[in-house]
């Protein structure tokens, strides 16, 4: 079943997946900013990649008119918690880290 939401609800909608995301990234004990300096960094962190990942996939279901119970509340808060996840124990396993050394020819 296909719900007409407003703009209001979507734009509320990506606002849960942003914090919620953050949150459960924190408590799952990655680091707020990446380590310094931030333009060369590889590392993980709560700010960057964790909530892309969650309003890009958020964004995915609505062009797909995929808004499940509450208007899509339900489905931000479960896209949240598992993109936190997602970050911290597959995020090296699908996107492994450049290598950083020299060729050998």
């Amino acid at each position: 079943m296909v719900s007409n939401i407003t703009e209001t609800f979507i734009l509320l909608n990506y606002l849960i997946a942003i914090t919620l995301s953050i949150v459960v990234a924190l408590l799952l004990k990655l680091p707020f900013v990446p380590e310094k300096p931030i333009r060369f960094s590889w590392t993980k962190s709560a700010l960057f990649p964790t909530p892309i990942f969650a309003i890009g996939i958020l964004a995915i279901f609505y062009s797909v008119n995929f808004y499940w119970f509450y208007d899509g509340i339900i489905l931000a808060v479960i896209i949240a918690i598992l993109s936190g996840l997602f970050v911290k124990y597959l995020f090296d396993y699908v996107f492994p880290k450049p290598n950083t050394g020299e060729y050998n020819e």
